[in-house]
């Protein structure tokens, strides 16, 4: 299924959702043709749409419509999660014309944040194939400057990197990752480089590949140390490497790691992370925090980290939510808390069922594993059924959207 259409399913049901919320049932005949939808991902963007769409694409996204669509205002605050779709704003200087790339760009945040990597993917190579690569190099129109056309590469070849991850094809994600690195060493600014190793570690983590995931933090904060100071990166870069220290079981490195990931992060309101970095706030720091705390053992500060991380996230973030659920979920089984547990299992089937996430499905199954060692319980054997119904559905959601084979 094309984006567009995928988008078009999610509108309808939250049009006819925010008809019920108002009272007022002409909100659930709101619709977004193909070509104003077309014209959005362009970047073709001139003004708001009517309210009546605003509306619904408030309640879609979470996001102010002022935010899906306006510039960043000048002396503006640092984004937080919540505005994340003026992210990179400052990428051309507010120039108008880095604008369709921009746009482009959070059109795929938004929607890989809702729906999944697997329904983006190929939309965001088909931007980078079409629209991003013939600019590179070209000289017939030289409209932007090189920092400006190789960043947009880099931040949008990083991002089709985490969607192929997000969909289960690690070997894909690993060469696009490789390919935002090599095309952030054009830019003067050292911080994308170090941002695209924050991603491969993270990505080394997810496969098993701890020590690895260690090296690539300690370089990202390597070459991180060559520019100005980026306390949110700098705090993302401590906290994989808090992960990989968790998980080789060294304790006191890996709370020392933790400690200064959260000092790093207590700085990051007083400078704001450039145009190359991607979000890190509290509740991803919290979340990294309860993988870290769980793996070394200390489950009651595990719990109340998974906690704030969801209290944190606001519901329209919905797959950094199913993570966060899984995590808290574990963490109640590992207390011995299967009731509670079953509650978090509940909440998370619930609003998974439309994110094509394979990393997510992968994770539920193993949560699956561990909630078996409760099948005594009346409340787990019902919920492990829904489960088994759910991983069903999943593959075959996911199974109509695997990624085309081969690179990228």
């Amino acid at each position: 299924m094309r984006i567009y259409e995928t988008f078009t399913l999610h509108f309808e049901r939250a049009a006819k959702e925010v008809a019920r919320l108002d009272g007022n049932p002409s909100l659930a005949s709101v619709y977004v043709s193909r070509s104003t939808w077309d014209r959005w991902m362009a970047g073709e963007i001139k003004g708001l749409p009517r309210q009546a769409t605003c509306r619904v694409l408030e309640h879609l996204f979470g996001e102010p419509a002022e935010q899906l669509f306006g510039p960043r205002h000048p002396g503006a605050e640092q984004r937080t999660d919540a505005s994340a779709t003026t992210a990179g704003a400052s990428m051309a200087g507010n120039s108008p014309q880095m604008a369709p790339h921009l746009a482009a760009m959070e059109s795929f945040r938004l929607a890989d944040r809702q729906l999944g990597g697997g329904h983006v993917y190929r939309s965001v190579v088909q931007y980078l194939n079409t629209v991003v690569a013939p600019s590179l190099f070209s000289t017939a129109d030289r409209r932007e400057d090189g920092e400006t056309v190789f960043g947009a590469a880099v931040v949008l070849t990083e991002m089709a990197a985490w969607m192929a991850h997000d969909a289960g094809r690690d070997e894909l994600a690993s060469g696009h990752f490789g390919r935002a690195l090599r095309l952030a060493k054009s830019l003067t600014n050292v911080t994308a480089g170090a941002n695209v190793l924050a991603g491969m570690s993270h990505l080394a983590l997810q496969t098993n590949e701890v020590h690895a995931a260690a090296d690539l933090a300690r370089s990202g904060l390597a070459r991180l140390a060559a520019g100005p100071p980026v306390p949110a990166l700098a705090a993302r870069l401590h906290a994989m490497e808090a992960r990989a220290f968790a998980q080789l079981n060294a304790r006191g490195e890996a709370q020392r790691a933790l400690d200064t990931a959260r000092e790093a992060l207590a700085l990051a309101h007083e400078t704001p992370a450039p145009q190359w970095v991607a979000p890190f706030d509290e509740a991803a720091l919290a979340s990294e925090a309860a993988s870290v705390l769980l793996d070394l053992g200390l489950l009651r500060d595990a719990a109340q980290e998974a906690e704030r991380a969801l209290a944190l996230r606001d519901a329209s973030r919905v797959r950094s939510r199913a993570f966060g659920q899984v995590t808290l979920a574990r963490v109640l089984l590992a207390q011995g808390q299967p009731d509670a547990a079953c509650s978090v299992g509940v909440e998370l089937l619930n609003a998974c069922q439309s994110v094509t996430s394979l990393r997510l499905s992968s994770q539920i199954e193993l949560l699956q594993g561990d909630f078996s060692q409760f099948r005594q319980v009346a409340d787990v054997r019902e919920l492990l059924s829904r489960m088994t119904a759910t991983a069903q559905h999943r593959r075959l959601l996911l199974g109509s959207l695997a990624l085309p084979e081969g690179p990228q």
